[in-house]
């Protein structure tokens, strides 16, 4: 082989130049800019995906834990229905096995009717009676009705104690019903054949063998109430079946309490029972599943069997919900992937104690992905346009290059020299590079397109680090509320499990001995009873005008209170619920102010409450109400343990218990809802340690047209705590 033929062939510079810088730099550049739109497009998806999991699990959860949530309160709702029942039925019980005579003017309400039955004729604002005749009507029978006469103050109170509840009633086993409140009981069917009914039928030994008190399907009330369900418990005497009593909730009051709960996403709820059917659901929902709730029914003629809710409503039934009603009564709770008109679901459920009801929450996928999907548009968006910039400019610039490489042979090498040093930082990630120009105005417009692409890019990355940065604080925001609410629910399962356990303690009492206990016994337990329904009542009522105030919704008009009044009345609602403490209270005349009334004797209660318990039941508690100068200073004073040093900065904080609480029972939100009540009245409160120990609470509040002038000393008095 010669020399000659190894020789490489000679070309021209411009040839030379266009190989050399399409093999040394373009070829380079391109693998560079293509390899940097791979990677933002991977990193986009990446990025997408990271999101929508992220927004999806954080979405799910939520939606489970707002099913959870409101799926307890319901369950606690209507638990306090379910105690009543059970009382009502001990009641019943009691009253059935008690003599009572009638009074002339109750026995003038009653008479016979064309079809035989024996029924109230008018309402004498008590309860209407109906015995129906299906049975012969003896003197045994007529003995019932009166007897049971002794139940309607007890079902007045039932019905008038929660909202929830449209009316109370007794059948007994030989079709007689007792309900309050009053209506024409002429109304019914003649004979009506009441144990038929599921609303009787449902509490006996067959479908009820533990005898507790249980809760209906949703059905048609034949007394004209509409659609309802109900909470049922049987009477025995011995082991016969003596009757049913009953509490009905209509369904219109059911979805009522739905619409009142606010779902994110546009989700929605609905109630289905224990056999799959829907009780209740937000109107929201009835254009997914394609139905019309049904609160009202008109009667256009009696009813004499049970109605009950079509097939439409149960959720085994349909095609398009079986499947997500398989999975609420498999899994209890949980969430599912569903598809209703079309469109994909999210149901988030859980179960409500008590009635074996489940609470479902239904969200829609799109809402809840709608701004991860927004920013994978915009990636989409971003990409397409570089990648035509790209293209478009390398068209360009090649062809540019083709035809003007000799003339820029002797002035590329500089600037592509230092391109070359800028791409390769921007490869390396260093600091940011630097461009001086070039003489040749295509490369110098390349390497400043070059530094635009480096600056975006750094753009993009600090915009992403600031996102990540925002959905940290979100889920710790999220973790911080979660934790704050087991907080709460862990003390406030506390504070409510003591007096439901007396109250459970004593109605256990009453059930195995209610036949031997003395009336005072019987009394005494009933005041206990109370006092512990009063607790609770009283904390729940606090804690919801807390919550209106921490949402801007608990401003009430300001009037006049007098404070020595209000100071008097607080104390003798102590006395008057059983509480054995001595109040000495002592307080000037005429000390006006201008108040929230119900805020004002909340705040005082919180207060009274805190010295009650941290005070020996042997010492007595000072009330004290006066003037200084142009304020009314409340002073209440006991003598127990007094305050931990450690513990004053802390005393007015939510759930804070001091080192003094070991041993008490207390939720720890007293004070703090002393001092928000007090704020939000416009006064201010402070806590000291007493003069012969023990703490005391001082409170102060402007005077209505305070007059600079004090009170003369005669005007004062001092006013016992009546029994």
């Amino acid at each position: 082989m010669s020399k000659s033929s190894i020789i490489q062939a000679r070309v021209s510079l411009q040839d030379w130049f266009w190989r050399a810088l399409f093999r040394s730099a373009v070829i380079p550049l391109l693998v560079i800019e293509i390899s940097f739109l791979t990677v933002f497009w991977f990193s986009g998806r990446l990025s997408y995906d990271t999101n929508i999991n992220t927004v999806q699990e954080i979405s799910h959860s939520y939606l489970e834990d707002i099913a959870t949530r409101e799926a307890t309160t319901i369950s606690e709702t209507l638990r306090g229905v379910t105690n009543m029942t059970s009382i009502f039925a001990l009641q019943t019980r009691t009253a059935l096995q008690t003599e009572a005579t009638p009074t002339a003017a109750e026995r003038s309400r009653y008479g016979f009717d064309k079809n035989g039955a024996f029924r109230t004729m008018r309402d004498n604002g008590t309860t209407a009676s109906y015995f129906s005749g299906v049975v012969p009507i003896d003197d045994a029978a007529l003995a019932k009705v009166w007897r049971t006469q002794q139940l309607d103050p007890l079902m007045a109170d039932i019905k008038n104690s929660n909202p929830l509840v449209s009316q109370v009633y007794f059948n007994t086993f030989d079709s007689y019903n007792r309900i309050y409140p009053y209506f024409d009981t002429s109304t019914y069917p003649a004979r009506m054949n009441i144990p038929s009914f599921n609303f009787y039928f449902e509490a006996d030994s067959a479908h009820n063998p533990k005898r507790k008190s249980v809760w209906t399907d949703a059905y048609i009330d034949p007394a004209g109430q509409g659609w309802m369900v109900s909470s049922i418990a049987p009477v025995y005497i011995g082991n016969r079946l003596e009757g049913v009593v009953g509490i009905d909730v209509t369904i219109r009051s059911i979805v009522d309490h739905l619409l009142a709960t606010d779902l994110p996403w546009n989700a929605y709820a609905m109630l289905i029972g224990r056999d799959g059917t829907i009780i209740a659901i937000q109107p929201s929902g009835e254009k997914d599943l394609g139905v019309q709730e049904l609160t009202d029914h008109r009667y256009a003629k009696a009813i004499s069997k049970n109605t009950f809710k079509p097939g439409q409503f149960n959720l085994l039934k349909r095609e398009d919900t079986r499947a997500l009603g398989k999975a609420v009564f498999d899994k209890g709770r949980g969430y599912v992937h569903i598809k209703l008109g079309g469109t994909e679901r999210i149901a988030a459920f859980a179960q409500v104690d008590g009635p074996a009801w489940h609470l479902i929450v239904v969200g829609n996928e799109t809402n809840i992905n709608q701004t991860a999907d927004n920013l994978r548009a915009q990636y989409t968006r971003a990409t397409v346009i570089m990648l035509v910039i790209l293209v478009l400019f390398y068209l360009g610039y090649f062809a540019f290059l083709y035809v003007r490489s000799r003339r820029m042979s002797h002035v590329v090498a500089q600037p592509l020299e230092q391109l070359s040093g800028v791409v390769e930082t921007m490869t390396r990630g260093g600091k940011d590079p630097e461009f001086s120009g070039s003489q040749v105005e295509e490369i110098d417009r390349f390497g400043m397109h070059l530094m635009d692409v480096h600056r975006k890019l750094s753009a993009a990355e600090a915009r992403s680090q600031a996102q990540e940065k925002l959905v940290a604080a979100a889920l710790e925001k999220e973790r911080e509320a979660n934790e704050t609410q087991r907080r709460f629910m862990r003390v406030m399962s506390h504070e409510i499990r003591t007096p439901l356990a007396v109250i459970d303690s004593s109605a256990q009492i009453l059930e195995r001995r209610a036949s031997s206990l003395e009336p005072t016994g019987v009394v005494e337990r009933a005041r206990k009873m109370r006092r512990s329904t009063g607790r609770i009542a009283g904390l729940l009522t606090r804690l919801v005008r807390l919550l209106d105030i921490d949402s801007g919704k608990g401003k009430a008009p300001m009037v006049a209170v007098d404070l020595g009044k209000l100071i008097v009345e607080v104390c003798n609602e102590f006395k008057a619920t059983g509480v054995d403490r001595a109040f000495n209270v002592f307080a000037e005349p005429d000390l006006i102010v201008l108040a929230d009334t119900e805020l004002m004797r909340l705040t005082l209660i919180a207060v009274l409450e805190n010295a009650e318990k941290y005070s020996p039941p042997e010492k007595p508690i000072d009330v004290r109400v006066e003037r200084k100068q142009f304020n009314a200073i409340i002073t209440v004073t006991d003598y127990g343990s007094g305050i931990a040093e450690e513990d004053k900065p802390h005393i007015f904080e939510r759930f804070y218990r001091g080192a003094n609480a070991t041993g008490t029972t207390g939720s720890g939100i007293g004070l703090h809802l002393a001092s928000v009540f007090a704020t939000t009245n416009r006064g201010e409160i402070r806590v000291a340690d007493g003069e012969d120990g023990g703490t005391c609470v001082f409170l102060r509040f402007r005077l209505a047209g305070a007059s600079r002038k004090s009170k003369r000393p005669e005007d004062k008095r001092t006013e016992e705590v009546t029994e």
